[in-house]
């Protein structure tokens, strides 16, 4: 792979911009939320000096629980978040409009559980989403608010938000973050695994897919077939993860039938970056490996053929609108599920010319890769 130094140059340059401030999340409860999303929390971050910051990059040995009342502006392009500004206009800006934090593990349970039934018996699940490198807390809690109300979630989402620095410079940093916040996000998992919920979906975006399948390969290597088998599906959004790295993950999972999805596009100039701090080595996201993650049981999804929002290329599915509607429609899921092993699903939307293709689906040769 050749990376040309404009790339490099644009990429950094582009990835700095949204790591040159640290984002606050103050807290407005005496202003209207205008539409309100809940969303609980779980973080491996040390509590920050500064209440507006509430957690920073740096690691702790203990989980912290926190339950938001995010509102989201209606007058926004879908894939877009903004932090709280001053004044603070919540037509146009995201903001916490309530807040609360649990002293305990049973205490959050509790919460979800609440919510959990509040659902029709046989959906009653919950989304856990990971965030990728590059993230500060409150990115992160801003960004899991808009991608539930974006793909117009019903179930209730979960954010594992692990110490990130959320500076482009500290890459080394996050990777070992990952290697740190392994066990807390397995022992996230069984917490959910033993909470109401009828089965789990994993929703992990770039390195966040790199500590997700961490954190299952340490499930499984412990047998701890209770939490695997509580998981609905694995998506991993652009990860990134070494393709024999995760060769590796996939066959300890396998004796557990966990199903995984990757979104992949060739055009994401962020995990170009990462390949060359790597050593030049693909990543499972940069949908250069597309048959042989079909041979290990994975679905693959290009979104290459999509427009790409921003210069990176690397958010496509959480920012691009066509893909949003695409998610949020069911539809997409539907012809999916539908198919047969080995088929290729051109997935097709409506973009401002009209009809357009939007993504190709890759069903996996076999349903468990063997």
């Amino acid at each position: 792979m050749i990376l040309t130094r404009r790339e490099m140059i644009l990429g950094g340059s582009a990835l700095c911009l949204s790591a040159c401030s640290v984002p606050l999340m103050n807290v407005a409860p005496d202003i209207k939320a205008t539409n309100a999303r809940d969303l609980l929390v779980v973080t491996n971050r040390a509590v920050s000096q500064d209440p507006q910051q509430v957690f920073e990059a740096a690691r702790s040995d203990t989980r912290f629980f926190c339950d938001y009342q995010i509102s989201v502006p209606r007058d926004r392009n879908p894939g877009e978040f903004s932090f709280p500004r001053t004044p603070l206009d919540p037509e146009k800006q995201f903001f916490v409009a309530d807040s609360r934090r649990f002293d305990t593990e049973p205490d959050f349970r509790h919460a979800l559980n609440q919510r959990v039934r509040a659902q029709p018996k046989g959906e009653r699940g919950v989304v856990l989403f990971v965030h990728g490198y590059n993230v500060s807390y409150p990115g992160a809690v801003f960004r899991a608010a808009q991608i539930a109300t974006d793909f117009q979630l019903d179930q209730p989402m979960v954010l594992f938000s692990w110490p990130s620095a959320g500076r482009v410079s500290r890459y080394a940093y996050d990777r070992d973050s990952v290697l740190f916040a392994r066990k807390a996000l397995a022992q996230t998992l069984r917490d959910l695994a033993q909470s109401q919920a009828e089965q789990i979906t994993i929703l992990a975006h770039s390195m966040g897919g790199l500590l997700t399948m961490e954190a299952l390969k340490r499930l499984a290597l412990e047998g701890d077939r209770e939490t695997l088998d509580r998981l609905n599906g694995v998506v991993l959004v652009q990860a990134d993860i070494d393709i024999d790295l995760f060769r590796t993950q996939v066959k300890d999972l396998r004796p557990y039938d966990v199903e995984l999805a990757v979104f992949a596009s060739r055009r994401d100039r962020a995990l170009k970056l990462s390949s060359v701090l790597t050593g030049g080595h693909p990543r499972v996201g940069e949908a250069e490996n597309i048959e042989e993650l079909r041979r290990l049981g994975v679905l693959v999804v290009d979104t290459t053929v999509a427009p790409r929002p921003g210069p990176l290329g690397h958010s496509s599915l959480m920012r691009s609108p066509e893909l949003l509607s695409m998610i949020a429609s069911r539809s997409f899921v539907d012809r999916i599920v539908g198919g047969a092993p080995g088929q290729d699903i051109l997935i097709e939307g409506l973009s401002l010319t009209g009809s357009a293709a939007l993504a190709i689906a890759y069903l996996p040769y076999t349903i468990t890769g063997t």
